[in-house]
């Protein structure tokens, strides 16, 4: 356990990617805040994600590792202003005089910041990478089906007893998606999708997609494709020939999203970032996992994970299946859909 801290306590949170486990991690700057109420909570995270953190209620500070700026200057053999940006990066970290700083990613890199900081107490996961030989204490991830269970594990070994994913979404994310709802005429009581990931393992059948969009279209329900830039023509191509559906893939933040997401009358997702944030919000939300399956559990009983247990599940990152994925492909559309019937049922009832 911690020794009990000064008033004057500072501690960083290494967290730097990516955007589902910045979700699920997002009740440890509460669990740390209960066990240092004095405590000012830095979170160290990659360019990408530092909007989804700068407004959690729980920090005070946000460090961001410009990680794409080292590559390009590396890249560029720009070695020396490369040397100069580390260099200042690592007297931003030690300029903070960090007495704990907490490595909840459990990788070489993650570790190296921690060690860089100068923290005294350094704690953290036990790695393959060997990442805790940098860290003065170390736990070992849990095995369970619980939704941020290694977060969970974390906080509770710093003394913490509750643990509640946090999302900072500001009234000016909830204004943008209102006028974006209002520009494309789209319904406010629409159904949000998030289909896209980047392990294929992850993906669900196009033509379960296509099934499942046809069906919820043709009861007149309204459905928005989030996702980002880069997805935006994967779901045009998704969507085409389908009534009702409307893409908003690479028009919305990640706030904006997750506030789309809170806006929603629910979200259907893969294992994605998007997906987690629907249960961070308690917002009605159908979590289709295969391999990977992150959890079955969650605190929000407005979350249904369908996963079609097979011999050989979970692979993770080994599919013996040779990349047929017959974990997705086995998780039919209609089964999707009656889950998403019995939202109306659950809505009908509680008027």
């Amino acid at each position: 356990m911690i020794s009990p801290p000064s008033s004057t306590t500072s501690v960083l949170l290494v967290r730097l990617s990516a955007m589902g486990d910045i979700v699920m991690a997002s009740g440890l700057p509460s669990n740390i805040k209960s066990r240092f109420p004095d405590a000012n909570v830095t979170w160290l995270v990659e360019s990408p994600y530092a909007s989804l953190v700068e407004t959690h209620p729980a920090i005070d500070n946000v460090i961001v590792w410009p990680r794409q700026h080292w590559r390009s200057l590396w890249k560029g053999r720009q070695y020396w202003q490369l040397f100069s940006a580390i260099r200042r990066f690592i007297n931003t970290l030690r300029i903070q005089q960090f007495d704990i700083a907490i490595d909840a990613q459990g990788l070489l890199k993650s570790a190296l910041f921690t060690w860089l900081s100068g923290a005294k107490q350094r704690i953290g996961f036990v790695s393959k990478e060997r990442s805790h030989w940098l860290l003065t204490e170390s736990v070992v991830k849990p095995l369970s089906p619980q939704i941020s269970s290694e977060y969970r594990h974390l906080g509770q070994w710093l003394g913490a007893t509750d643990y509640s994913l946090t999302l900072g979404i500001l009234p000016e994310d909830i204004d943008y998606v209102n006028s974006l709802l209002q520009q494309h005429s789209i319904p406010t009581d629409y159904i949000a999708v998030a289909p896209f990931t980047t392990r294929p393992q992850k993906h669900w059948p196009v033509e379960h997609w296509k099934a499942l969009l046809t069906s919820i279209a043709s009861e007149g329900k309204s459905i928005v494709v989030l996702g980002g830039p880069a997805e935006r023509l994967l779901a045009a191509d998704l969507v085409n020939g389908i009534a009702n559906c409307y893409v908003l893939a690479g028009e919305l933040s990640m706030r904006q999203s997750a506030a789309a997401i809170l806006l929603s009358r629910g979200l259907i997702g893969v294992d994605t970032g998007l997906t987690h944030m629907g249960t961070a919000l308690l917002t009605n939300t159908i979590a289709l996992f295969g391999s990977t399956i992150p959890y079955t559990q969650t605190d929000s009983s407005r979350t249904q994970v369908l996963f079609e247990a097979k011999p050989c599940s979970p692979c993770k990152r080994r599919p013996s299946c040779n990349q047929r994925f017959d974990c997705m492909k086995d998780l039919l559309p209609e089964r999707v859909f009656e889950k998403v019937k019995q939202w109306n049922v659950h809505e009908n009832m509680s008027r």
